[in-house]
């Protein structure tokens, strides 16, 4: 599930200014998350829907995933309905569109995969699975930021995914680790255990995201650049007008390539004597800005 109003969000462009700043301040750079198994959700739909009205956590959470739904091609839509938020089980869909809050820059999309292996599933089998669909999605979005939620039992996917990274390090379920949630970027998430929802033997997991975004981990980069105007412009002017370009042709004859060097040359020495020069200090986000297509 994800809110109604994330499908009108801002688009991945950064933004820096205090302004920007207040306006995302409970809108992360990724999508923040609550995961878990739920065994059964139209029973707990009501205190689901209280959760999301009273706890800031569920209030603010971009998605909800789950497994163990039970939900069947005969359950209602409106078994699944909760307030405020758009869910995708509704006539058994097997994908939604949705537009993010906000997207870092170098990331095109998001794509969530949700996972659930049973106890009696053949875990290397299920890992191929996974692996399989996994890859698909990876040549066919090589840009995207992919998710990959659920409960993976006595599945370990870990050594199948070596370029992701699991982010759940609390207990899902007494002493053990079931469920699991990988991202195919680092320092992505943090996890927090929230208790289980109804009576569910599985305890929630909330991921926050603390990814840090390019523009804020690159360097700026600092650069010489011209500074033109009038007054530049009028004294290379003049630099030209009393040259002897006479000279060059009587030095160099007919030899084109050699002539060509020498003007190239001579003009960028009138450009360097005449025009001034300043340093800025560029970030990788004005970069960005001023080069949209690299």
């Amino acid at each position: 599930m994800f809110p109604h109003k994330a499908e009108g969000g801002e688009t991945g462009a950064p933004c820096e200014s205090s302004a920007c700043a207040r306006r995302r301040r409970y809108r992360p750079v990724l999508p923040s998350i609550i995961m878990g198994n739920v065994r059964s959700l139209p029973n707990k739909m009501d205190e689901l829907a209280a959760l999301t009205r009273h706890q800031r956590e569920y209030r603010e959470c971009s998605l909800l995933l789950f497994t163990e739904m039970w939900l069947t091609a005969l359950t209602p839509d409106t078994a699944a309905e909760l307030d405020g938020f758009h869910s995708p089980t509704g006539g058994q869909k097997q994908g939604e569109r949705m537009r993010p809050y906000y997207l870092p820059r170098e990331f095109t999309h998001a794509l969530v995969v949700v996972v659930y292996v049973p106890p009696s599933a053949n875990a290397d089998a299920a890992c191929d699975v996974l692996l399989s669909a996994v890859s698909r999605l990876q040549t066919q979005h090589p840009d995207a930021l992919l998710l990959i939620s659920g409960d993976f039992n006595h599945a370990s996917p870990s050594s199948s995914l070596p370029k992701f990274t699991q982010y759940v390090t609390c207990h899902t379920r007494d002493n053990k680790t079931l469920d699991l949630f990988y991202a195919n970027t680092k320092e992505a998430y943090h996890s927090l255990p929230l208790p289980p929802l109804g009576r569910a033997d599985h305890n929630l997991v909330h991921l926050l995201p603390v990814y840090k975004t390019l523009v804020h981990r690159q360097p700026a980069v600092t650069r010489t650049v011209k500074k033109w105007s009038e007054e530049a412009e009028e004294a290379l002017k003049d630099c030209f007008n009393t040259t002897l370009w006479d000279v060059f042709s009587d030095a160099h004859g007919e030899d084109i390539d050699s002539l060509t060097h020498c003007l190239t040359d001579y003009i960028n020495f009138c450009v360097e004597n005449t025009v001034p020069t300043r340093t800025v200090l560029e970030l990788l986000q004005q970069q960005a800005l001023d080069y949209p297509g690299h």
